[in-house]
């Protein structure tokens, strides 16, 4: 999986620690839970909201938000979409449909390029 390049260091930092953790030598998961499992969806959740207040964000911040996020600044970044679709994990770009709502501007915008007779 191809990783942001401001991002490897601290990955990087990440598995080193990773590996002094129960389970490590058997688990799969990037993340584990104190007992050496796979995090459950609610701890992962639990994490990511707290370390979004810790930083400060007031908005409401969900591992799902952040999700949307990611594939919305892809798309509207002009990035193709089999490739957003294929670091999003989807099988079917018509999933991404949801990421790329048009907004108002955008609709204006796609009308500028109309011609007018007058």
């Amino acid at each position: 999986m191809p990783i942001h390049a401001q991002l490897r260091h601290p990955m990087i930092a990440w598995l080193d620690v990773r590996l002094t953790w129960p389970g490590a030598a058997t688990q799969r998961a990037l993340f584990l839970n104190r007992r050496g499992g796979r995090l459950s969806t609610r701890a992962a959740s639990a994490i990511f909201i707290a370390s979004a207040q810790a930083a400060g964000l007031e908005d409401p911040t969900t591992a799902h938000i952040c999700r949307h996020t990611f594939v919305t600044q892809l798309i509207r970044g002009g990035e193709d979409l089999v490739t957003v679709a294929e670091l999003a994990g989807h099988s079917r770009l018509d999933t991404l449909r949801i990421y790329n709502q048009p907004t108002d501007d955008d609709k204006q915008a796609a009308l500028r390029h109309l011609t007018v007779d007058r």
